[in-house]
């Protein structure tokens, strides 16, 4: 999602302590996600949050969302802004309606302003041997293999799930992605664009 900032700074510290957090509460519910995007890719790489990267990403099949009523609460609770996005129409692959994506981020001053990095929560549809979401319009989709086995990477002092074949998804979505590429566009460089 196209945020205008950089993961650098203080907003750097922010994104860490929001992924952890957030996640923290994610497990206590026993919400099954993954680390996604340039998320992963920064883990898996770097070991780090990438600095030219402006949001958090991670992903949860669809069949997780009926645990998703006491978690909300909970984050809410804690002081987290929580916003949906649903399918606007009805397609293929969704139903309109059906919950898209979830955008969490902290508070700051009692609730009236939100904080600067955003905890973007893509919910995954599996249809036959494909996984399929949606980011900014388009549909994208992935071999649903990658999304059936999960391990840990450490990252910060917490174990986060990735996916079981880590190195060949992110093959699969970003070609060479051992290489830095700091002006990657998802809406037009992502492999698994439909």
């Amino acid at each position: 999602m196209a945020y205008d900032i950089t993961l650098e700074g203080k907003n750097l510290q922010n994104a860490e302590s929001l992924l952890a957090k957030a996640t923290t509460i994610f497990e206590k519910h026993q919400v099954n996600y993954w680390l996604e995007g340039g998320t992963l890719l920064g883990i898996r790489r770097e070991n780090r949050l990438l600095p030219w990267d402006n949001d958090l990403d991670i992903s949860l099949h669809a069949s997780e969302t009926p645990k998703l009523a006491l978690l909300l609460k909970e984050l809410k609770s804690q002081g987290f802004r929580i916003r949906h996005r649903h399918f606007e129409t009805t397609s293929d692959f969704f139903r309109k309606g059906d919950l898209r994506m979830i955008k969490i981020r902290s508070k700051k001053f009692f609730g009236l302003l939100k904080g600067k990095v955003c905890l973007d929560v893509f919910v995954k549809y599996t249809k036959e041997e494909k996984t399929y979401w949606e980011i900014d319009k388009k549909t994208k989709y992935v071999p649903a293999k990658f999304y059936t086995g999960f391990k840990h990477v450490r990252f910060k002092d917490k174990d986060y799930p990735i996916p079981e074949n880590t190195d060949d998804y992110l093959t699969y979505r970003y070609g060479d992605w051992q290489t830095p590429v700091k002006d990657w566009d998802t809406s037009t460089d992502d492999n698994a664009l439909a």
